[in-house]
């Protein structure tokens, strides 16, 4: 672990970003990894971080681990500290998928294989299944209970713009959440 370092990345995946301790439960060939284990089990001080990012990861948890990880982090997160994440909308995807298996497929913005990838996870190595589905009201709903203060919509695209190669995905089809301890 780097002690200097006070910014976590969930999930970190095959492309880590820089300048953050990166989390997986899964190590992938040629990526450092700082923790390998659960989210909610990340070996942290209280009150150590001061940002923590997940993008593309709660999804892949189970309801329960949601909760668990949104308390952990809560702790986990100095006093300002900044948890953001993102989830698909599955109110949204439920359309795609509905425009699908109804011989609707024109009206949808995405390949098949990628509305299909979007319900259960792409599979490619264990842990890239999704186990839970959120609306943004649900999700918003789960964050709220944590104390956690959300900000509106436009302030996160723009904090998340930073993180994205080529812009953010869709700005409906997924819910981005900026939660302030």
């Amino acid at each position: 672990m780097r002690p200097e370092i006070d910014k976590l990345e969930l999930g970190s995946g095959e492309r880590p970003l820089p300048g953050y301790l990166h989390q997986d439960i899964t190590q992938r060939p040629g990526v450092e990894l700082d923790f390998i284990c659960q989210p909610w089990e990340i070996p942290l001080e209280e009150n150590s971080l001061r940002e923590v990012i997940a993008l593309g990861v709660i999804e892949h948890l189970r309801f329960q681990e949601v909760h668990k990880t949104l308390g952990h982090i809560y702790n986990l997160l100095k006093k300002g500290g900044v948890f953001l994440f993102d989830v698909p909308d599955m109110k949204v995807w439920s359309e795609y998928l509905y425009n699908l298996t109804h011989n609707q497929q024109n009206k949808n913005p995405f390949r098949p294989e990628h509305i299909w990838a979007t319900i259960y996870g792409w599979q490619r190595w264990p842990g890239d299944e999704h186990k839970s589905g959120w609306t943004r009201e649900t999700i918003i709903g789960a964050v709220k209970k944590r104390v956690f203060l959300i900000l509106k919509k436009e302030s996160i695209f723009l904090h998340l713009k930073e993180y994205s190669e080529g812009g953010l995905l869709g700005l409906e089809m997924l819910t981005y959440i900026k939660a302030i301890k």
